[in-house]
């Protein structure tokens, strides 16, 4: 866990309380997402665009989306400036508030 998210994750607790912290994939964390079952999924360690495209996809199905952390929507084919992510958040809610 990066410090960024350990900032974020503390913010949250300060906002709403406890919080569950689950250890998965980024798909299958943006899917719990997309359920329902997770409310936000911070991501500020390195991922791949195919580590996320196919829930981004799901999610954005049911009405969330997956937010670069700097604010605009995380977007794909990147290749010319290579196929990582940068820090996102994936949320039902605009940027994850």
């Amino acid at each position: 866990m990066s410090p960024e998210t350990t900032t974020f994750l503390n913010e949250l607790k300060q906002k709403h309380g406890e919080i569950e912290i689950v250890s998965m994939g980024s798909s299958l964390k943006i899917c719990l997402v997309a359920e329902g079952v997770a409310d936000v999924y911070p991501r500020f360690g390195p991922t791949m665009e195919w580590d996320t495209a196919a829930g981004h996809a799901v999610l954005a199905a049911a009405g969330g989306e997956v937010f670069e952390a700097s604010g605009p929507v995380l977007r794909y084919g990147k290749a010319h400036r290579g196929f990582d992510n940068p820090a996102f958040i994936a949320s039902v809610s605009a940027h994850g508030c």
